[in-house]
C-alpha cells in the first residue's frame, strides 16, 4: 500500500513539475484557487508557509491539480469554460477612488458594475457570441456591438 501512494505522489510531482514547465490547455482553477487562498491566508508569511505544507503533506496540492488536470481542464478544453470559473468575481479599484466589480455569470455573460468616485454608477453585462461582443444594459437593451477577432 506505501508503495501504491508513493507511486501516485510521485505521478503527480512529475505532472506538476511537467505541467508548469511545458504550458498547458486550461487554467487549474482548482490548484490555482487553492494556492490563492493559501497566500492570503495569515499575513505571517510562515503561518502562510506552515499551511502550505499541511497541504502538502496530507496531499491536498496534489490531488487538486491531479483532478485539475485530468477532469476540470479536460471539461474546460472540450467545452471551452471552466465549470470553477463560474461567479468568480474580479474587484478593482484605481488611485482615485474609482472601482469595477465583474462577475462570470452561469450562461457565460460577463455582469459588471462600475463606480465612479463621484458616486455615479453603472450595471453592464457583456456577451461573446462567436463573432461577435456585446454590451448592454441591465435591462437587455444593447448599447454597442463590435466584431470579434482572435489573434
Amino acid at each position: 500500500m506505501k508503495k501504491v501512494l508513493i507511486s501516485l505522489l510521485m505521478a503527480c510531482t512529475l505532472t506538476v513539475s511537467t505541467l508548469s514547465t511545458t504550458g498547458c490547455i486550461g487554467k487549474f482553477a482548482a490548484f490555482n484557487g487553492l494556492r490563492e487562498w493559501n497566500s492570503k491566508f495569515s499575513k505571517n508569511k510562515f503561518v502562510n508557509w506552515l499551511v502550505f505544507f499541511v497541504l502538502n503533506v496530507i496531499p491536498v496540492y496534489g490531488i487538486l491539480i491531479f483532478a485539475d488536470y485530468l477532469v476540470i481542464n479536460s471539461i474546460e478544453f472540450w467545452t471551452g469554460s471552466n465549470p470553477l470559473a463560474l461567479g468568480d468575481t474580479y474587484h478593482e479599484t484605481d488611485a482615485n477612488g474609482n472601482s469595477v466589480t465583474a462577475v462570470k455569470m452561469e450562461d457565460g455573460s460577463l455582469y459588471m458594475r462600475l463606480d465612479a468616485s463621484t458616486g455615479e454608477s453603472q450595471e453592464l453585462v457583456l456577451q461573446r457570441d462567436e463573432e461577435i461582443i456585446r454590451i448592454l444594459d441591465t435591462k437587455g437593451n444593447v448599447l454597442k456591438e463590435t466584431a470579434y477577432v482572435e489573434e
